[in-house]
């Protein structure tokens, strides 16, 4: 099969690769519809590399696939039964595992990263990390179901009530799913910091009540103007942004960290933290909430296929990736299909 193998530091190749097989009784073998480009692939085929990834190893982790073969121990799927994975398959048996935090796991194997993912025709998953979607789901909706599982765990930590006030740092594909999150919570205001234009838009598209570019504009003073003493909470969906979040909270509030951006080093004036009482909370991948995350999509809680700007064959890879890279693209949706069909 046709494959995008990550070879090295800013190396991703596009080669024909054996098709997975059957290992265990519990896997599937899955036909694969679309996979997104998330920030996390930038990252790694970035030089240098801003997230680690493993030499060899097929990228993505975004997916929605068609089951095309089970092992003799799979109850869940059949043959014909169309899935999104969690791709971040845990042990079951560690320290965390056995608390309930299986996105901690200590012998968690990424999807993408440590094993292959999907920027590929087929591939392999164990049932136990694929999540049925509804026969009639468009494949450009169900692409959403990862990162909006990871945004609804991250949601869970802050509990925004309505009319509470909320800055969102960054409005790439998370950052928009944050805002519909927080518009359906009834928060007020919500504002966009995005240097991006078309991104503003699109933010403003998704529900935010301003977009502002926090490059020409100082994004400290504009947040107290609307909220006259601060924001509620700050979500840092960017990675490197931990100041400019606790810059825009008022006493008290709290900040969410959920982009991860290893290369970012950024300055913390502790202080302020102190000073503020402020909460500042982690957030890491998704913690049973795919499930729900299916369930939202399947019930047209969010609007978010609109934010499909492109969909390339994978062929196309690399023009994909650098669509986001240079921020042309909001989510990009790689079809390896596309050339099958000769769309």
């Amino acid at each position: 099969m046709r494959a995008a193998v990550f070879e090295g530091e800013g190396k991703l190749v596009l080669q024909e690769v054996k098709k997975p097989e059957i290992l265990k009784e519990d896997d599937i073998i899955g036909e694969i519809e679309v996979c997104s480009i998330c920030g996390t692939d930038v990252h790694m085929t970035s030089v240098p590399p801003g997230y680690p990834a493993t030499p060899g190893t097929i990228l993505g982790h975004e997916l929605v696939a068609k089951v095309v073969e089970t092992g003799t121990g799979v109850t869940q799927f059949k043959v014909g039964d169309r899935f999104v994975v969690n791709p971040n398959e845990y042990c079951g048996k560690c320290n965390y595992c056995k608390k309930n935090l299986p996105n901690e796991c200590e012998d968690i194997k990424a999807m993408g990263i440590d094993v292959d993912g999907g920027f590929a025709e087929f591939v392999r998953v164990s049932e136990k990390m694929a999540f049925k979607i509804p026969e009639d789901m468009p494949s450009e909706l169900a692409a959403f179901a990862e990162p909006l599982a990871c945004a609804v765990n991250a949601s869970r930590k802050i509990r925004v009530n309505p009319s509470e006030s909320v800055v969102i740092i960054g409005a790439g594909p998370i950052g928009m799913i944050f805002i519909q999150l927080m518009k359906a919570a009834g928060a007020y205001p919500i504002i966009s910091l995005e240097p991006n234009p078309v991104r503003r838009e699109y933010a403003l598209k998704c529900g935010a009540d301003y977009a502002v570019n926090p490059l020409e504009v100082d994004a400290q003073s504009f947040v107290m103007e609307k909220t006259q003493i601060g924001a509620d909470y700050a979500i840092d969906v960017v990675g490197s942004q931990m100041m400019a979040a606790i810059n825009c909270i008022r006493k008290g509030g709290s900040v969410l960290l959920f982009g991860n951006n290893a290369k970012a080093a950024p300055a913390v004036i502790q202080s302020q933290i102190t000073y503020k009482e402020a909460k500042v909370l982690g957030t890491w991948l998704a913690n049973a909430s795919f499930d729900q995350a299916v369930k939202m999509l399947a019930s047209n809680t969010l609007n978010l296929e609109f934010l499909v700007s492109h969909i390339l064959p994978l062929e196309k890879i690399h023009e994909a990736i650098d669509l986001m890279r240079r921020g042309e693209g909001v989510e990009v949706l790689v079809d390896p299909r596309m050339k099958e069909q000769g769309i």
